[in-house]
């Protein structure tokens, strides 16, 4: 499965005309060759351990205190073709007690070009506690689109996944006064996940704890970002339990590694994250 996303679920688009040009690309030798050097390339779990070692080591200027995000993601599918994804988000300082610092509500039409390859377009909201400035909220309005691919091979799944932002961000104009503005960026994300299985249900071939490891890059441009483009890294290992064909239930360990623009320092953040999965299929049987 993908952070927030079952493995085997869908993505949107919004012109008709536009995906049946997208399948026939899908379709082409062209296509298959990319696919194909591309899970060759990033199959080997060797890179991810590297990165996660390097990343995990790297010497940033501040250090936030350890993090608590929780997750609960629900994904559907309507037809053949269509479903959607939704998910609810909280994240917080620490663990007990827990101090908030962001919620988040995200949705989105899935459409499947095939079993392997599905698109995505929806609207998130994101609201951010600055405990420091009067304690205020600061809200983001985001749209987003994304591609995944996913790949099972020797017993493992694969997710490959491009997410495009447009996000429409209050912030603090500097770190000084509390003045604030609302400002446009743009953000590409690239996510790649492994996923083996552990233990499988006595006598039947259906998995129910397996490992994780992830890794997510993120690039941005736009107003009030003072020239980086890099804006973080999340490195991510842990298990997933399945107690039921619907339920997945994931426990990680986070890294981040992230730029703060306005106070120009590269922050570094341990954090916990857990996800609940929820899986509907409202097709005819």
């Amino acid at each position: 499965m993908a952070l927030g996303q079952r493995i085997d679920f869908g993505y949107f688009q919004h012109e008709i005309y536009w995906t049946s040009e997208l399948q026939h690309c899908m379709k082409s030798k062209d296509m298959v060759s990319f696919s194909s050097l591309l899970f060759k390339f990033m199959s080997s779990p060797l890179w991810l351990f590297a990165l996660f070692v390097l990343l995990s080591t790297a010497k940033a200027h501040a250090q936030k205190d350890f993090q608590f995000w929780a997750t609960y993601s629900q994904q559907a599918r309507l037809s053949k073709k269509w479903g959607y994804a939704f998910d609810l988000n909280y994240r917080s300082r620490g663990v007990f007690p827990l101090s908030s610092t962001l919620s988040a509500a995200r949705m989105g039409i899935n459409y499947h070009l095939n079993p392997n390859i599905r698109i995505t377009a929806g609207y998130a909201w994101f609201g951010t506690y600055v405990t420091d400035r009067y304690q205020r909220w600061l809200a983001e309005n985001r749209l987003y689109e994304q591609i995944q691919f996913n790949k099972k091979k020797a017993g493992l799944h694969y997710v490959n996944r491009i997410r495009l932002e447009q996000r429409f961000r209050k912030g603090f104009v500097n770190n000084i006064n509390d003045e604030t503005n609302v400002a446009f960026t743009f953000r590409a994300r690239y996510l790649f996940q492994m996923q083996g299985p552990l233990k499988k249900k006595a006598g039947t071939e259906e998995v129910i704890l397996s490992w994780q490891a992830a890794d997510e890059i993120f690039f941005h441009w736009g107003e009030n970002l003072n020239g980086n483009s890099f804006d973080q890294n999340r490195t991510l290992a842990g298990i997933v339990i399945s107690p039921g064909r619907k339920i997945d239930i994931a426990v990680l360990y986070q890294f981040i590694l992230q730029q703060q623009p306005v106070l120009q320092t590269t922050e570094s953040i341990h954090s916990m994250r857990l996800i609940l999965f929820h899986n509907l299929d409202f097709r005819k049987k």
